[in-house]
């Protein structure tokens, strides 16, 4: 049996090649054979994107013929930031009314001391002037129609004349009141008796120089809220003026944007 063997090994040898191993019992052992591999080799444009996983695909960039890696963009978006113009701020007529409500103070209390020269002549036949002009009727009438009529400016504005119609009547029922219940109050009217007290206010509210210094403030009112009405009706006009400059101008810009929107290309992946 052993004379066999070597015939049988060489027989197998044969059949399998000279590499094959034999066994002793004359079994051929499979040999690992080596499996050629041809190279994957990747065109120009698609490049092998080596990955861990082979279930994950992912697309990668195109290659040039350089080697240099185009970007990949779906579509291009371009942000323009554009700055919105602010609309023209309304111009008031509170200052300048302000301003002209004070200068009228100055000239209602130069009226008010003729008229009081007036009243006092007709009234006594004299008319003690520079008394007067140091008393508390003559400055707190004053202060009064000053802070009556600036209060009145700055609520109306820009308003018609028709405002400083109804607006001059409050000024002057402001003076007559107000003066009248701080002259009785420097009086002392609160140490009197009632009856004392109740005259004392009669005398008060019936003065011919606080009455005098009503009238005078309703007109002084009236008119200058005239001047203050007009230039309140220049000013609202300029206003409108300056809006319609400023939508004209925005409408402009937004047809331009348009313009400039449609004559640039579209964008393609």
């Amino acid at each position: 049996m052993s004379e066999n063997q070597p015939v049988a090994s060489t027989r197998a040898r044969k059949q399998t090649g000279a590499d094959t191993p034999v066994t002793d019992s004359g079994e051929v052992t499979p040999a690992e054979v080596p499996v050629a591999v041809e190279p994957v080799t990747a065109s120009a444009n698609e490049p092998v994107v080596a990955t861990d996983d082979p279930a994950a695909v992912e697309i990668a960039a195109p290659v040039t013929e350089t080697g240099a890696v185009e970007p990949v963009t779906a579509s291009e978006h371009r942000i323009v930031y554009v700055e919105t113009p602010q609309p023209p701020r309304k111009k008031g007529n509170r200052g300048v009314g302000a301003l002209f409500a004070v200068i009228s103070a100055l000239v209602f209390a130069v009226l008010y001391a003729v008229l009081f020269v007036i009243v006092s002549n007709a009234i006594a036949g004299t008319a003690p002037l520079a008394p007067f002009l140091q008393s508390a009727t003559f400055f707190i009438p004053v202060i009064y129609f000053a802070l009556g009529f600036v209060v009145l400016v700055l609520i109306a504005n820009r308003a018609n004349w028709w405002a400083y119609v109804v607006g001059s009547l409050l000024v002057a029922v402001f003076v007559y009141f107000a003066s009248t219940g701080t002259l009785l109050l420097t009086d002392g009217i609160i140490a009197h008796t009632p009856d004392e007290a109740a005259q004392l206010a009669r005398a008060g509210f019936a003065s011919p120089i606080i009455l005098s210094a009503t009238l005078l403030a309703r007109e002084v009112a009236l008119w200058v809220g005239a001047a203050i009405a007009a230039r309140g009706r220049r000013v609202k006009a300029r206003n409108v003026l300056a809006r319609e400059e400023f939508d004209r101008e925005l409408a402009e810009q937004r047809s331009e944007r348009e313009r400039g929107t449609e004559a640039e290309p579209v964008a393609t992946a």
